[in-house]
């Protein structure tokens, strides 16, 4: 019997065990009642409950040196390229609006983590830059991250961690592609609107 996706996160919560079979010609995973479920069904709440446990277990490590979830991911985007720009292309970069952008920066730069500076081409906008004492911060959280990579992938192979990137890619890709046509399709409904 396959069941629905309200019934799934009931017995996720609940903390079923899941043993991988193939019925029908399709991949699914069974129950311990004995149920079937569409592995497709369960694939999005699956990664995101795995993501919000990462990042628990992330946040509770680092919350010993003074950051919170939304300050580290703030740091760790300015780690990887972010550091130096303006404070609107950081929050697009960090996924959040600017004002919930502004209210972490102050608690990061009264932290002394991060400072910001007038944009050289830009008067109207402030850059955002990494201090001293905030790279030595991404240094504590290289390392707590690092721990907590080696704690979650024990026992799971590089050969199967890069089929789940390649996944993970094929996945993004797709939903990028999706969310460009459903733009296209919009501006294209926009455009014939204000024709009318």
């Amino acid at each position: 019997m396959v069941i629905n996706c309200s019934r799934i996160n009931s017995m996720l919560i609940s903390s079923c065990k899941f043993g991988f079979r193939i019925t029908g010609g399709t991949v699914s995973n069974s129950l311990e009642n004995g149920d079937v479920v569409d592995v497709r069904e369960q694939f999005g709440f699956r990664l995101g409950r795995l993501a919000r446990q990462w990042r628990a277990r992330l946040d509770e490590k680092m919350r010993p040196h003074g950051l919170t979830q939304a300050r580290w991911v703030v740091l760790m985007h300015l780690q990887r390229g972010a550091d130096g720009q303006q404070q609107k292309a950081l929050a697009g970069f960090v996924g959040i609006e600017g004002p919930t952008l502004v209210h972490i920066l102050d608690k990061l730069e009264k932290q002394g983590l991060i400072e910001r500076r007038q944009d050289e081409t830009d008067r109207r906008s402030k850059t955002v830059h990494l201090t001293d004492k905030g790279w030595r911060m991404i240094s504590v959280l290289d390392e707590v991250a690092m721990k907590l990579r080696r704690e979650h992938l024990a026992g799971i192979s590089d050969a199967d961690l890069t089929h789940c990137l390649a996944v993970f890619d094929r996945i993004q890709r797709q939903a990028v592609a999706a969310a460009s046509g459903r733009d296209a399709v919009l501006e294209l409904e926009l455009g014939s609107a204000g024709s009318d």
